[in-house]
């Protein structure tokens, strides 16, 4: 087992430079964990668009509002969390300065961050965040467990979150978290006949995780700055886009570390629709999606799909280069087969949530200090601790509660699997590609 390298060890650094220890060469250089920024031309892009307008919903495990890159941003933090300190027990704060913060904030940070911390660059700095806590497990306990407030939401795992993220105005869901437990279905519905985007992380196993998986949801997998999969990468992502090798907060929230994975993917691609959505504000989520699928790599191309790939390499110079409003008013993720969860009726018609949400309104940050116990906050665990040198920053499974959803099911922890592998270390490209890789391949997934 591997532990992250540190690239930065101090409090909230605000200068990165010189004295940024070099990253460990491997097939690609990672730009000290910033390359996602800086190969795809993140800086000019900012001139023609910087995601003002548009809110983005991050679920994660929790947050800390303090870091530098996150101060200054327009970020609101919901309390309470999602998770309890034991079955039924009482909710846990979504903000705290435990090592749980780590992987939220950096999923928040790669989609607002200023850089002023320890360096992490935003891709959408405007766009508004909404963050929601929904994986962290109280002392003690196993880390990708979440514990039930309620039974009200039965064998569901994100479905309250991803519920209150709608009701609060969300236009992008952003989970790089993953379940085998495809229980989130009927709130999946619920969001997409609302207009919004959900996208979510491929599990790095080859497992069927959810909710990636959902018909209509944007599973997103992970190349490094040469454009490759990571090797042994699973099939199934309809995009791909830049997670390996990207710089990540320690999980003592002081340092910076690389980690690997089809988390920070999610997030990237999250953000970079966001936008090109405050660039063509009379676009509709759908059309979003259109241009999204339509306008990977870096030249045109006829529509395809290849079944690691995707429909190709995020790019977001390709997406703002063309209007989405020409592309048809239709999810291009969602089919019609009768076994998809949900199904295309359910999203045209989809079945109430399970009561009227009653939580309160969400905290603007700055959020209370860590150490002040948070009124009837779950608690979420952190999806990017140290993890083997194979698991890094990628999504994190959910063992399903009971279908019943009835006080049996209740008390049982929900596992939750952070989508990451491999730790500290750039990622090697796959040797293998797929037969029907990406035309033009590029030596990074940017956006020259």
């Amino acid at each position: 087992m591997t532990r992250p390298r540190t690239l930065l060890v101090g409090a909230l650094a605000s200068v990165l430079g010189a004295s940024l220890a070099a990253p460990a060469q491997a097939a690609t250089d990672t730009d000290d964990g910033l390359w996602y920024f800086t190969k795809t031309g993140m800086e000019r892009l900012h001139r023609e668009a910087t995601g003002e307008g548009v809110r983005v919903a991050v679920i994660d495990t929790a947050i800390q509002t303090d870091v530098g890159d996150l101060v200054g941003t327009d970020l609101t933090v919901h309390e309470p969390s999602f998770c309890a300190d034991e079955p039924l027990g009482t909710a846990m704060p979504a903000v705290t300065d435990s090592s749980d913060a780590a992987h939220g904030t950096t999923m928040t940070s790669l989609v607002i961050g200023t850089g002023e911390g320890v360096g992490i660059r935003g891709v959408a700095p405007d766009a508004s965040v909404s963050f929601y806590s929904a994986l962290t497990a109280p002392a003690g306990a196993p880390e990708g467990k979440c514990y039930p407030e309620t039974t009200a939401y039965g064998g569901t795992v994100y479905a309250a979150a991803i519920d209150q993220a709608v009701a609060d105005g969300a236009d992008i869901i952003s989970i790089s978290l993953s379940t085998e437990s495809p229980g989130d279905g009927d709130a999946i519905a619920r969001a997409l006949h609302a207009g919004v985007i959900v996208v979510a992380a491929v599990e790095p196993d080859g497992g069927r995780g959810y909710p990636a998986a959902h018909n209509g949801v944007v599973a997103v997998n992970s190349v490094g700055p040469d454009g490759k999969l990571w090797d042994g990468a699973p099939p199934g992502a309809d995009v791909v886009a830049p997670g390996e090798g990207i710089r990540h907060i320690t999980e003592d929230l002081r340092g910076a570390e690389e980690k690997n994975g089809s988390s920070s993917a999610t997030a990237y691609t999250a953000a970079a629709l966001a936008l090109v959505w405050s660039a063509y504000p009379d676009a509709t989520a759908d059309q979003i999606l259109q241009t999204l699928v339509r306008n990977t790599e870096s030249e045109d191309h006829e529509l395809f799909r290849d079944p690691e790939y995707g429909h190709g390499r995020v790019n977001v110079r390709h997406m703002l280069e063309k209007d989405p409003t020409r592309y048809p008013d239709e999810n291009p993720l969602l089919d019609r087969r009768e076994l998809s969860v949900p199904t295309y009726d359910e999203v045209q018609d989809p079945p109430p949530a399970p009561g009227a949400s009653a939580s309160p309104e969400p905290t603007p940050t700055p959020a209370a200090p860590a150490t002040e116990p948070a009124p009837a906050v779950p608690s979420a665990s952190a999806t990017a601790a140290p993890a083997p040198s194979a698991d890094d920053g990628a999504g994190v499974p959910v063992a399903a509660l009971g279908a019943g959803g009835l006080l049996t099911a209740a008390l049982a922890a929900t596992a939750v699997v952070l989508v990451r592998r491999r730790s500290a270390t750039p990622a090697t490209a796959s040797t293998h590609p797929s037969s029907a890789a990406p035309p033009d391949p590029r030596p990074h997934p940017g956006e020259e």
